[in-house]
């Protein structure tokens, strides 16, 4: 938990400063790159959204950033780990001591006020609704405070001299960056750690490069289907694409109301709007992608864009709950969250698939409650490990996915009872805390692997993009083809990344 709470800090500073800094473009060379061809026109760089341009430009400015950002997390943690050897205790009594003792919630005029002054996000929540979201919220900057103090006070007493640039080309794991109290800090940690940091970065350009090709090609089809007809490419549009458009039904939009009233604030008619336009641009996605496929399929059209390979992590089973050989050439990490609705909705597809492979694929469930947007998802996940210590995780994780409304307490020692675990040891773990540690622990690997939404499927240590019951078959698949046996993927017992 304590190595946690740094890493989320400088986490949430790094998404801070690559949001809103102004750094100097890079990579201008990029430019003259073709990204596509069609009908022996080049598009570059340069033909493409100049809001997409400047960020690929940008690119190697906002990981050169993220490298700088992951060596001073890398720092903290050896300052906060030299401090309580220090003292003699752990680094968990130092963040108690040091920033958790000290924390206090805000004053209901300050709650009042952020509440006031945020109501429009808040949606439909009234003050007391919204209360935990404005005081773990007002907490976290208390605790990002007291965190940066505590560093800035521990760097008077342990010199810190710098090494090796992160930067440098072909950085190697032994490679010593630092130099703390006389302690040296090797690259190892923060090579890992940025992996999926800079790819997250890159296909965050990729996307947006993809996006703004697709249209550029559609236009450009456009044009020529039109000088084809001999007619105004407006007349191309309207005919294909804005005399098709439909409105939704109100069945459509009472059905997307149900499917995601979990995530969103609001009830339908305050909604109505909002859902309607959302619907409507999406039908209107839909044909443009329909015709764009047919005006593709009668022209030359290349795509030299290239998508990042995802990288290899060596993400840990650890000791959490799974189903299938222990030695099973693939094996299926996924950190799930038993408050989210997605999650509920893909653990029976993720199952149903893996069973197909027989004893090739080994399933590990790993916690990653998002508690701001699931308040009771935390307690959950340590009833689940409760009762994992029993032999029963994967019945009561059914029964949590199946039961999302009734999580709270009473409900999930309920749910204890309706399996026939043993009450008195079920309970005494759950309200003793005995598993907050293991689910700390698995967020604060979650956080490493670069997770930050669930449910997040890694397979033999690569992370699914965006999940499907396809994109998760094919991955097992060239997993297979592979025939990689990794320690650190199917046995679970290798861990690249272990916190200072």
């Amino acid at each position: 938990m304590w190595f946690r709470k740094i890493f989320t800090f400088i986490f949430v500073c790094l998404i801070a400063l690559l949001s809103a800094r102004d750094m100097p473009a890079a990579a201008m060379w990029l430019q003259s790159d073709a990204l596509a061809v069609v009908n022996n026109q080049t598009i570059t760089l340069n033909d493409i959204d100049p809001r997409v341009r400047e960020m690929v430009e940008k690119l190697e400015s906002e990981i050169a950033e993220a490298q700088r950002y992951v060596l001073e997390q890398e720092i903290m943690g050896l300052l906060f780990q030299l401090e309580a050897r220090r003292r003699g205790i752990t680094p968990a009594r130092l963040l108690e001591l040091e920033v958790t003792r000290r924390l206090t919630d805000p004053a209901p005029d300050i709650i009042q006020a952020i509440y006031d002054a945020n109501r429009a996000q808040f949606g439909t929540l009234d003050l007391n609704g919204a209360r935990p979201q404005i005081v773990a919220y007002v907490r976290r900057e208390s605790e990002q405070k007291l965190l940066t103090e505590l560093a800035a006070r521990l760097r008077t007493r342990f010199k810190v001299v710098m090494g090796a640039k992160i930067n440098s080309p072909n950085l190697q794991p032994g490679t010593t960056l630092a130099t703390v109290g006389g302690q040296p800090l090797t690259a190892a940690s923060a090579i890992e750690r940025l992996k999926p940091i800079i790819y997250d970065l890159r296909v965050r350009a990729y996307e947006a490069q993809k996006t703004a090709v697709d249209q550029r090609v559609y236009s450009l089809l456009v044009l020529e289907e039109a000088r084809k007809q001999g007619v105004a490419p407006e007349v191309i549009i309207r005919t294909e694409v804005n005399d098709k458009l439909r409105s939704p039904s109100e069945e459509e939009i009472q059905k997307f109301y149900e499917e995601n009233k979990a995530r969103i604030n609001g009830d339908p008619d305050s909604l109505r709007v909002q859902i309607t336009n959302y619907l409507e641009q999406q039908e209107q996605a839909r044909i443009e992608s329909a015709h764009s496929e047919k005006l593709r399929a009668a022209a030359n059209v290349r795509i030299m864009l290239k998508e990042p390979e995802p990288p290899t992590l060596a993400v840990s089973a650890d000791d959490d709950p799974s189903r299938g050989a222990l030695r099973a050439p693939v094996t299926v990490v996924v950190f799930t969250d038993f408050q989210c609705p997605s999650c509920a909705a893909n653990h029976p597809i993720i199952e149903e698939t893996i069973k197909a492979y027989g004893n090739r694929v080994r399933l590990v469930i790993r916690d990653f409650p998002l508690e701001e947007r699931h308040p009771q998802a935390r307690k959950a996940a340590e009833a689940a490990n409760a009762a994992h210590a029993q032999g029963k995780f994967f019945e009561y994780a059914e029964l949590l996915f199946k039961n999302q409304k009734s999580l709270d307490i009473a409900s999930l020692k309920k749910y204890a009872t309706d399996l026939g675990l043993n009450r008195a040891r079920f309970d005494a773990a759950l309200d003793g805390g005995v598993f907050i540690a293991e689910v700390s622990h698995d967020i604060m690997e979650g956080l490493l692997y670069g997770v930050t939404g669930t449910p997040s499927v890694f397979v033999n240590g690569r992370r699914i993009s965006t999940f499907s019951e396809a994109a998760l078959r094919a991955e097992i698949d060239r997993a297979l083809a592979q025939k990689t046996n990794s320690p650190a993927t199917s046995q679970g017992k290798t861990k690249s990344i272990t916190p200072p």
